[in-house]
């Protein structure tokens, strides 16, 4: 009898360092979890002035062509543009660094500036865009050249039906 008094003397003490140990590690998971500190706003994201590099292409028949490729930095649906002072209209921002862009209707032949802006600033092209539609109408040289070959090929066929050079 005094050995199953031991034994249950030695489990109850076992039994009390086991809820005692234990007893910390519960309490410690317990813990009231502190209130996270409210986050600080973040900034909103810095635009950045466009830059232009290059225009595509640079002469070009608005008859034929009506378009132009502005490659570039910093380029956003948007951002307008305006070439010699004029709007035009954006067509595709495929990505930051394309903007394809559509001629202002009624341009008169000369040189323009290119000019994009966006919120956060504008930026000019280097080269300037050449309006040139000579090539939907025939130049005074090419007209005199075509009347002279037709005046001369007259002159062939009378000389062809002239009796006495057979």
């Amino acid at each position: 009898m005094t050995a199953a008094r031991r034994l249950a003397a030695g489990g109850l003490a076992s039994l009390v360092a086991l809820a005692l140990t234990s007893l910390p590690a519960y309490a410690a998971t317990k813990r009231p979890t502190p209130t996270p500190k409210p986050a600080a706003p973040r900034p909103a994201p810095v635009s950045l002035a466009p830059q232009i590099y290059q225009l595509n292409p640079v002469k070009v028949n608005p008859t034929v062509l009506p378009n132009i490729m502005i490659l570039g930095q910093h380029l956003t649906p948007t951002t307008t543009v305006q070439v010699g002072g004029r709007p035009a209209t954006t067509i595709q921002v495929p990505d930051a660094n394309h903007l394809l862009m559509k001629l202002p209707e009624n341009l008169a032949q000369g040189s323009y500036l290119v000019a994009v802006t966006n919120e956060a600033g504008t930026a000019t092209a280097s080269d300037q865009l050449v309006i040139d539609d000579t090539g939907t109408h025939p130049s005074t040289l090419m007209m005199l050249v075509g009347g002279g070959f037709l005046l001369l090929l007259v002159l062939v066929m009378r000389l062809a039906r002239t009796p006495g050079l057979t």
